[in-house]
């Protein structure tokens, strides 16, 4: 199950990897699965074929997928909100299917219906997958230090809490530093409430320059003032943000309460 990444086929390796685990799941007949995406499809009966990326030259999806009663659907895995690939449209009658974080539109398939489908299934890859995804796509659980700063989780997490304060309608990026030898000036994400300019960004700022190993969960916000002001930190000098909020150095897992409290000092 582990990915096989494309580089120039317009995907990440996290998304390479979700999309290929997806791929074996549905291909060796895990049946909750596979129902799901059959709903979502219109068709009956059960996957019969999957592949990655088909198309002899431009990748027309993430996977394509054909059901017992012939039909066929074209799937794009969307692992980070507006990160899924704009593909040509590939004609024909295959269902167009997405898998992202909102399954309330026609084609839609959620993460969360992923995991609940998986999570009881008898085959223990299919079970640590749903883990997986509640872990590292939809950021349920705590992130400690090490996993923030070298996984897919405090995105995760950070993604989670957006939503869970400010709805689906909520806009939101990925961003970090460069890496210098593992070590970040800052991660996390940057975020618009009303889906509008990305106007705050929360996540982890080294404690000191040259780096070091201690970082501090911070809140910035590029026009409105926030509770509980903070001075800007030296590794975030070259920015022009002018408000700042802090909760302290990082020693134990973060979790939604650790970024709902700081999301709280928005005005």
């Amino acid at each position: 199950m582990l990915s096989a990444y494309r580089p120039g086929a317009g995907t990440s390796p996290f998304e390479d990897y979700c999309t290929n685990g997806l791929a074996y799941l549905l291909a060796t007949g895990r049946e909750g699965l596979g129902a799901l995406f059959a709903e979502a499809a219109g068709a009956q009966g059960a996957v019969a074929d999957v592949s990655v990326q088909p198309g002899p030259d431009v990748p027309l999806a993430d996977l394509g997928v054909t059901f017992g009663d012939g039909r066929e659907a074209l799937v794009e895995v969307e692992v980070a909100p507006g990160e899924a690939v704009e593909r040509p449209d590939a004609g024909g009658e295959a269902a167009r299917l997405r898998v992202g974080f909102d399954g309330k539109e026609p084609g839609a398939i959620s993460w969360d219906a992923i995991a609940d489908a998986l999570a009881n299934d008898p085959d223990r890859l299919a079970r640590e997958f749903a883990e997986f995804v509640q872990r590292d796509v939809l950021g349920l659980e705590a992130v400690g230090l090490d996993d923030a700063l070298h996984t897919n989780r405090l995105y995760a997490l950070g993604g989670a809490a957006l939503r869970e304060r400010f709805g689906n309608g909520v806009r939101y990026e990925n961003s970090s530093s460069p890496p210098v030898q593992g070590r970040y000036r800052y991660l996390g994400t940057t975020f618009s409430p009303d889906g509008g300019e990305l106007r705050y960004w929360i996540g982890l700022v080294n404690e000191s320059l040259p780096l070091s190993e201690h970082y501090h969960l911070m809140l910035a916000s590029k026009a409105a003032p926030l509770v509980e002001p903070a001075g800007q930190p030296r590794a975030t000098g070259n920015w022009r943000w002018e408000y700042w909020s802090g909760m302290g150095r990082v020693v134990r897992p973060l979790g939604l309460r650790e970024y709902g409290s700081l999301l709280g000092r928005m005005g």
